[in-house]
């Protein structure tokens, strides 16, 4: 769903998303590649939801996590893009400063 309004985040939210993108597409790497009893998977979905404890710290808004975490899902995106280009294309932008 394409965003007619821009919403920012900061570089912090920014850094955390990156986090939380990494490891979305790490588990599921892990479940395609080992299947889901592989005990990495268990180890990867726990740090995802150390992320998003982080993630509510800095209040960035649940659409955005959301819309990380399904793109990021496939975790070939995670090596065609950057989590910066990708919210760029949601109308997300990184507050500089």
């Amino acid at each position: 769903m394409a965003y007619k309004y821009k919403r920012t985040i900061s570089k912090e939210q920014l850094k955390a998303l990156e986090a939380l993108a990494y490891w979305v597409a790490d588990v599921h790497y892990i479940i395609e590649r080992y299947g889901f009893e592989d005990p990495e998977r268990e180890r990867a979905h726990k740090t995802v939801l150390m992320w998003f404890d982080e993630l509510d710290k800095l209040q960035t808004p649940f659409s955005i996590q959301n819309n990380v975490i399904c793109y990021f899902e496939n975790w070939r995106h995670y090596k065609e893009t950057t989590t910066r280009a990708f919210l760029e294309t949601q109308n997300v932008e990184v507050m500089e400063g």
